[in-house]
């Protein structure tokens, strides 16, 4: 019995450390980043074309090097073939034929041929592109961070905007119920209507719906952020960012300037052209001279049996060694075709060039224009606050005294509501405003340091 209580006792310990929940873990924006940067697919794969990208480059020097390769054949030959061999060797009549066998029935061939390039100048032309393609690569591994950056911190901020938003409801909230209190307490004195009550509780119950779709879309929020960070779902998380006064480091950001050179997508533009250019060149050179080495050993064996290890019988051996001088003269035009070819994407990526760098500077005007209509903004907001939360407070106490009507003093609480929702709103498009200014100007990794 003792023996069955202590199961019982430990089982029911272990449910309720089981069902406790999971801890609040303080979370800022630069932590955000970092497990969102460590958990991204998108930055795991091209990683992975990177280390694809190293293979094929050791691939592509492979050919520099001599190429070894050994030959064994084994041939059967029931029926030998008949070559016919003329009389005069034999001193017979000229016009005289001898059919004659040459081989026997088992021969064993095996060699061993040793190539080397010695000039090949469209080989010699496209090494740089290793070195392009490592650029390339690298700058897609930046791209996808910076991409990986851009929506985490846009998720962080959100989630940030509602939860503020959700405060500000349920501050309101409390209000209300303390108002519905005094109403009620006013009608049972007979100082109030019954309508003033039910006016009440209809602003309550707009205020609890609006609440209930701040919270579902603060759980959407969340989630997204965790499934970004690569965290479980039930972790409870807490937070964090310098959002009361976010103006205060805005002359950092309006200080940003914008070089469209140094973002990643001009870079990666770049080095795609100077890929196709090494391209061209290497499929030019085509047309030009290549000379080669070899050098080869072959041993051969015949025998009437497939005994070839009889010490007794005899192997025929040979060797030699040359060069190998190739000389295009007429290819149909290919390497002409072929070399227009990566002209004319070289030509498409100009163009790509000129309308990128066209584009940022519009994106970076616009980001800039945004933040300093944000800032403003948030000015005229936050003494819109102020001033609205004065009013509502001296309409509370006027209408406790029986000199406000109720009528002013909800529209009072409802202008509250929709100042403090526009403030919260204009700190997200402020937000917002640098993402998208860092973004353009190439400088996302900045936000990995700021909160």
């Amino acid at each position: 019995m003792k023996l069955i209580l202590v199961i019982a006792t430990f089982l029911s310990v272990c449910v309720c450390a089981g069902a406790q929940p999971s801890a609040v873990r303080p979370m800022s924006l630069k932590e955000s980043l970092e497990l969102a940067l460590d958990n991204s697919a998108q930055i795991k794969k091209a990683k992975i074309d990177r280390e694809l990208l190293e293979r094929k480059v050791k691939e592509a020097r492979s050919e520099g090097f001599p190429q070894i390769t050994a030959n064994i054949g084994l041939d059967y030959w029931p029926l030998l073939p008949t070559q016919l061999m003329p009389g005069e060797a034999l001193n017979m009549q000229a016009g005289t034929f001898i059919p004659v066998q040459f081989g026997r029935t088992w021969q064993l061939n095996n060699s061993i041929t040793l190539q080397q390039n010695l000039i090949n100048e469209a080989a010699r032309r496209s090494v740089p592109a290793l070195k392009t393609s490592r650029g390339i690569s690298d700058l897609l591994v930046e791209r996808s961070e910076d991409e990986v950056i851009y929506n985490t911190a846009s998720i962080f901020y959100q989630t940030l905007q509602t939860e503020q938003l959700l405060r500000a409801v349920n501050a309101n909230l409390s209000k209300l119920e303390a108002l519905q209190g005094m109403a009620q307490l006013q009608l049972d004195n007979g100082y109030a209507v019954p309508t003033d009550v039910k006016r009440i509780r209809v602003a309550r119950t707009n205020l609890e719906t609006q609440r209930e779709n701040l919270l579902t879309g603060i759980s959407a929020l969340r989630q997204t952020l965790l499934f970004l960070c690569g965290l479980p779902f039930d972790q409870l998380l807490d937070l964090s960012a310098e959002i009361d006064a976010p103006a205060s480091d805005s002359l950092r950001w309006q200080s940003l300037s914008l070089d469209p050179k140094n973002t990643t997508e001009s870079r990666l533009i770049a080095n795609q052209r100077e890929l196709l250019q090494i391209q061209r060149r290497s499929a030019i050179a085509e047309a030009l001279p290549s000379l080669s080495g070899f050098a080869t050993i072959s041993a051969q064996g015949f025998r009437q049996d497939i005994n070839f290890f009889d010490t007794d019988r005899r192997w025929y051996g040979a060797a030699g060694a040359g060069l190998r001088l190739k000389i295009p003269i007429f290819d149909g035009f290919r390497v002409h075709n072929k070399a227009w070819l990566f002209k004319l994407e070289e030509q498409k990526l100009e163009e790509d060039h000129r309308q990128l760098n066209e584009a940022k500077a519009l994106e970076f005007r616009q980001a800039r224009e945004q933040l300093t209509t944000s800032i403003k903004a948030l000015r005229t907001q936050t003494e819109n606050v102020a001033l609205a939360r004065e009013i509502t407070e001296k309409l509370v106490l006027q209408y406790k005294e029986g000199v406000a009507s109720l009528t002013d003093l909800l529209n009072a609480q409802t202008a509250l509501s929709e100042a403090e929702t526009n403030y919260w709103q204009q700190v997200f498009s402020y937000k917002l405003a640098v993402l998208k200014l860092l973004k353009t100007a190439g400088r996302l990794k900045d936000l990995k340091g700021v909160d």
